[in-house]
């Protein structure tokens, strides 16, 4: 299986967004990027660290996808669910299991939009060993 990419997550939240709702700095709150991507959750420092959820788009405007789970710091750290969708919208697959430093590491399942499964222990975004 090629190496799925969660270039888009690693992306720090630098721009011209903007705290909608609560506390983004040290506490609980809803941020809104200036591409409209949307990242609820625990902050810390102004990082999102805890269990958080995000929406992200492109751009243009496009959903390029979503995560639910830990994050430490700002970076993917332990468990969660990753949903990506390609340039033009199509879903790609999603992932539910463990992460680190934004990668697929450990245990995972790896769904694909036709409903084809790769489950096992992944490293660095790349499954290693398949359990069937």
């Amino acid at each position: 299986m090629k190496k799925i990419l969660l270039l888009f997550f690693l992306v720090p939240i630098i721009s011209l967004g903007q705290c909608v709702d609560g506390d983004c700095e040290n506490g609980v709150g809803t941020y809104v990027s200036d591409d409209g991507s949307v990242t609820n959750g625990s902050w810390t420092n102004g990082q999102a660290d805890g269990v958080v959820q995000e929406i992200l788009y492109d751009d243009e405007g496009r959903l390029i996808g979503t995560y639910d789970g830990i994050m430490k710091m700002g970076v993917m750290q332990g468990w969660g669910t990753a949903t990506l969708y390609d340039e033009d919208g199509t879903l790609l697959g999603t992932y539910i299991g463990e992460f680190a430093n934004n990668e697929y590491n450990g245990w995972g399942i790896w769904i694909w939009a036709d409903k084809a499964i790769e489950k096992g222990i992944w490293k660095n975004g790349e499954l290693v060993r398949e359990i069937r």
